[in-house]
C-alpha cells in the first residue's frame, strides 16, 4: 500500500554538498563516437557505452555485440580438467554412482543440479547433497560418509572443497575417488583430491579466471559429451539446454560479465527467453507474481537468485536443489511456494538486521569519517549478514562488514560487500592477523573473527580501505567524492530510443557495468512513500517531465523533508517497467541530492 504525502515527515538533516560527477572512461569526442557507431551500425549512445567500459578494439567490440558459443576457448588447459574428464568416463562407462555435492548458494546449487541432472541424462546413478547453514561452509565428514554409506565410487564437489581437506582425506582412506570444481581462492597446500578444477591455482593455464563453477561444470559436461560421442555412445543430451542455469549462478555470484562469462550469459538468457522455462524457474517466476516475458539479467540477480539462495541462508538448501531437478510444473509449484514463504522470512530478517545496522552506525560519531564500516551485533541471522551488509552500502556508499556474534563461540561470523572499485578480499588480507579465516572475491567476501578482535578489526579494515581508496584515486588523478556516470543527460533524452541503446549491449553486469546517467538539476513536482521505503516521485525540467522511483530511500535522514518544489540532483538507470500488461519509462534513481538547500531548511 503507498502513502501519498505533500511532504515527507520526520526530522531532516541538512542535505550534503551535491558530489562531483565524472564520465565513466573519461571524455570521448564525437568523432570518434560517431565513427564507432557507423563501423559497428549502432547507435551513438551504444558506441558511447562501450567504449566507456574500455572496449575499444574493433574485434571485441563486435564480440561483445554477438557473443557467440564458438568464441569459448577449449577448457583443456585447465588444472586438473583431463583427469577430471577421464574419471567420469570412467564412471559412466563401468555404471558407478556419482556422487555431487555442492554450497548452499545459488553456483553451488546450481552446480549440482548441472551435474547431477546431465550425467542423469547419460543413465549414471547420482546422490546429490548440498550444503546445510548449521553443519556449516563446504563439504563435512557426515556428508563425505553419507556418500560413502550410498557406495558411491565417485564425488564430485561445487562451489566448494579446495579448503574441506578432512572430508576429503576421509574419503581417499576409504578409496572413493574426488574431483573438486571450485572458484574460490587456493590455499598454500593443495586439498588431497584426484583433479582440482580451479582456475585460480598457481599451474592453470586457462587464461580466463573469472568464471564460477557452474561455468565450469558446464565445460565438463560439454567435454564429458565430446568424449562419449567418439566413443559411440547413443542418445547424447545438448549441454546447451543448462546454458540457464548457467547464466543464473554467473549472475548471482557476480562473475565478470567479459569473455566467456559473456557469452555463456548471452547465451543462457537468449535460451529462457527463447525457449521454455525449466519447470522450477517457472514456477518460482510465478510464485514471485513476475509477469512472463524476455528474461534479461536483472531477473536472474534480483527475483530468481535471492529466491534460490533464501532457503540455504535459513538453514538447508534442499528445497532449492529439489525445485531446480524438478521435471514438471506440478512437481515444482509446491517447492517453489515453499521457497517464496522463506524468502519472505529471510527478508524480514534482512530489514531487521539493515536497520538495527543502521542505528549502530547512527550512534557512531565516527562512522561518516569512516572509509569502510564494520558493524557487530549478537541475534543477527550468519545467513542474511552478507544481503544486509548490501543494504549498508546503498545507504551509506561505502564497503561495509556486518558480522553475527556467536557468545557462546567467541566469533562473529560475517560477510562485506565492496562499493565502487574498492577489492574487499584484499582489504581482509590485510587485516588476516586479526581473523581466523576469511575469502571470497573482489566485490564480496566472508570472514570469521573473534569477539575481543573486531574493534581492532574495525580500525584495520578502515585502514585498509582507505589506502586503497587513496592509490585508485592517486593513479586516475579522481577525487574520492567523484561519482562516475556515462552521461548527464536532461529528462527530455529519456525516450525508448535511449533503452533501446542501452539493451544493444546487454548484459550488464560485474566487470561490464549498468549504464548509469547523471541529472544535474530537476524540481520535484511529486513525492510520496510507497511500502515506507519507497520514494516515488515526479521531476521535471522545462517542459519534461519523468516519473522516479528510489527504491529503500524514503527513510534517508536528509531526504525526510524533501517536498514538491524543492531542486534535487540524482544518479539514475532509465528502465521500461511492466505492471499488469502496462509499460512506461520511469527513472531508478540510485543517489539524490538537493541541488540547493530547499526553503525552510
Amino acid at each position: 500500500m503507498s502513502t501519498a504525502v505533500a511532504a515527507l515527515p520526520g526530522p531532516s538533516e541538512p542535505w550534503p554538498d551535491p558530489p562531483r560527477l565524472e564520465l565513466r572512461g573519461g571524455e570521448r569526442s564525437a568523432a570518434e563516437v560517431h565513427d564507432v557507431a557507423q563501423r559497428l551500425r549502432i547507435a551513438p549512445m551504444a558506441a558511447r557505452l562501450l567504449l566507456a567500459r574500455g572496449v575499444t578494439d574493433e574485434a571485441q567490440q563486435r564480440r561483445v555485440l554477438d557473443p557467440r558459443l564458438a568464441d569459448l576457448r577449449r577448457p583443456d588447459a585447465m588444472a586438473g580438467f583431463p583427469a577430471a574428464l577421464e574419471l567420469l568416463e570412467a564412471a559412466c562407462r563401468r555404471g558407478q554412482r556419482v556422487g555431487v555435492f555442492g554450497d548452499y548458494d545459488v553456483d553451488g546449487v546450481t552446480t549440482t543440479t548441472i551435474l547431477t541432472t546431465f550425467l542423469e541424462a547419460l543413465g549414471v546413478q547420482v546422490v546429490a547433497r548440498v550444503a546445510h547453514r548449521s553443519r556449516g561452509y563446504g563439504l563435512g565428514v557426515a556428508d563425505a560418509a553419507a556418500f560413502a554409506e550410498a557406495k558411491v565410487g565417485l564425488v564430485l564437489t561445487g562451489d566448494c572443497g579446495t579448503s574441506d581437506e578432512e572430508a576429503l582425506q576421509w574419503l581417499r582412506d576409504r578409496g572413493l575417488h574426488t574431483v573438486v570444481i571450485d572458484h574460490h581462492q587456493v590455499p598454500e597446500r593443495m586439498p588431497p583430491t584426484d583433479a582440482l578444477i580451479n582456475p585460480h591455482q598457481p599451474d592453470c593455464a586457462f587464461p580466463f579466471k573469472g568464471m564460477c563453477s557452474a561455468g565450469v561444470a558446464f565445460y565438463l559436461c560439454a567435454a564429458l559429451r565430446t568424449r562419449l560421442a567418439q566413443r559411440g555412445h547413443p542418445s547424447l543430451p545438448d549441454p546447451r539446454a543448462w546454458l540457464d542455469l548457467v547464466a543464473l549462478a554467473t549472475v548471482c555470484d557476480m562473475m565478470p560479465l567479459r569473455e566467456e562469462n559473456r557469452v555463456l550469459v548471452t547465451h543462457g538468457l537468449r535460451h529462457m527467453s527463447q525457449g521454455p522455462l525449466r519447470p522450477g524457474l517457472g514456477a518460482l517466476l510465478s510464485a514471485a507474481g513476475v509477469e512472463r516475458g524476455p528474461i534479461d539479467e536483472t531477473h536472474l540477480g534480483f527475483r530468481l537468485g535471492p529466491r534460490i539462495n533464501a532457503p540455504g541462508r535459513l538453514g538447508a538448501a534442499e528445497p532449492s536443489l529439489r525445485l531446480l531437478r524438478a521435471r514438471s510444473e506440478a512437481e515444482a509449484m509446491p517447492l517453489a511456494e515453499q521457497i517464496e514463504t522463506l524468502n519472505a522470512r529471510r527478508k524480514r530478517h534482512q530489514q531487521e538486521t539493515v536497520v538495527q545496522a543502521l542505528t549502530l552506525l547512527a550512534a557512531d560519531p565516527r562512522a561518516s569519517e569512516r572509509a569502510a564500516l564494520v558493524i557487530a551485533h549478537d541475534g543477527w541471522l550468519p545467513g542474511v549478514v552478507g544481503i544486509a551488509a548490501a543494504g549498508v552500502v546503498e545507504h551509506h556508499r561505502r564497503p561495509a562488514l556486518v558480522l553475527a556474534i556467536d557468545r557462546e563461540a567467541g566469533l562473529a561470523r560475517g560477510s562485506v560487500r565492496s562499493f565502487g572499485t574498492v577489492d574487499v578480499r584484499a582489504a581482509l588480507a590485510a587485516c588476516s592477523e586479526l581473523l581466523v579465516r576469511f575469502g571470497g572475491h573482489r566485490e564480496a567476501a566472508g570472514a570469521t573473527v573473534r569477539v575481543d578482535r573486531i574493534e581492532a578489526l574495525t580500525e584495520a579494515f578502515d585502514d585498509a580501505v582507505a589506502r586503497q581508496r587513496e592509490e585508485q584515486a592517486a593513479r586516475a588523478g579522481a577525487s574520492e567524492s567523484a561519482e562516475v556516470v556515462d552521461a548527464v543527460l536532461p529528462l527530455e533524452a529519456l525516450d525508448p530510443s535511449l533503452i533501446g541503446a542501452m539493451r544493444t549491449l546487454a548484459p550488464y553486469g560485474m566487470g561490464f557495468e549498468p549504464p548509469s546517467f547523471g541529472c544535474d538539476d530537476a524540481v520535484v513536482e511529486t513525492v510520496r512513500v510507497l511500502k515506507d521505503k519507497h520514494l516515488a516521485l515526479t521531476l521535471r525540467q522545462g517542459a519534461a517531465r519523468c516519473e522516479a522511483i528510489a527504491f529503500g530511500q524514503a527513510q534517508a535522514p536528509s531526504l525526510r523533508g524533501l517536498s514538491r518544489g524543492d531542486r534535487v540532483g540524482c544518479i539514475y538507470v532509465p528502465q521500461i517497467d511492466t505492471f499488469r500488461g502496462q509499460s512506461r519509462l520511469r527513472m531508478h534513481i540510485e543517489h539524490l541530492w538537493g541541488v540547493h538547500a530547499p526553503r525552510g531548511r
